[in-house]
């Protein structure tokens, strides 16, 4: 199960990370550095960003994977949060 106080802790502390940084996007191995730094998730030495990948496979399962969090040809890209646009739910039987 997948603790979602946890994860919103990581996903703000690399959002905090891209917007210091300038980047607009990261991969998993920058991400696990700096979770690492910040005390939310320990990284492993022999395979650097392993833990987070771990857990995004988990969410990727249970398909809780944020919208900002993409998978492709195996390597995870985390996006900056704030540039992902909030559509509103339009019904379109409103008017009906």
């Amino acid at each position: 199960m997948v603790d979602f106080k946890k994860l919103s802790a990581i996903l703000s502390c690399l959002d905090d990370y891209m917007v210091l940084k300038g980047k607009k996007e990261i991969d998993d191995m920058e991400a696990n550095m700096e979770l690492e730094r910040a005390g939310l998730l320990t990284d492993s030495q022999p395979n650097p960003g392993s833990p987070l990948r771990n857990l995004l496979v988990k969410m990727r399962d249970a398909n809780l994977l944020p919208q900002n969090v993409k998978q492709a040809y195996g390597s995870w890209t985390i996006r900056l949060s704030k540039t992902m646009a909030k559509f509103p739910l339009v019904d379109q039987f409103q008017y009906c």
